[in-house]
């Protein structure tokens, strides 16, 4: 595939593939693909409201490279996974009484 480059806001360069899916500048699938990622701001919007707290934890190796291939915001995922861990746990115990 052919690799075109433009030039962004602020000087950055972003790289663009060319592929017989676009159209006029446009994707076939661009409102998923928007739609997808304006369901993850909603979500990074209120999990940046909560209070946070910094700890140091020690993860295996293999776990924090898998999370770290999300790219940025991998801390963010890692929050989330422990999230559904915690809440599927607590529906668990209120099932039970």
């Amino acid at each position: 595939m052919k690799r075109k480059k433009r030039v962004k806001r602020h000087g950055r360069i972003a790289s663009i593939r060319a592929s017989g899916s676009v159209e006029q500048g446009r994707c076939t699938n661009d409102g998923d693909r928007w739609r997808e990622w304006r369901e993850r701001q909603l979500e990074y919007k209120r999990w940046l409201r909560l209070p946070k707290q910094r700890v140091t934890l020690n993860l295996d190796a293999d776990v924090l490279a898998w999370f770290r291939g999300m790219g940025r915001g991998y801390q963010w995922e890692i929050n989330k996974a422990l999230r559904r861990v915690m809440e599927e746990e607590l529906r668990a115990l209120n099932a039970k009484h």
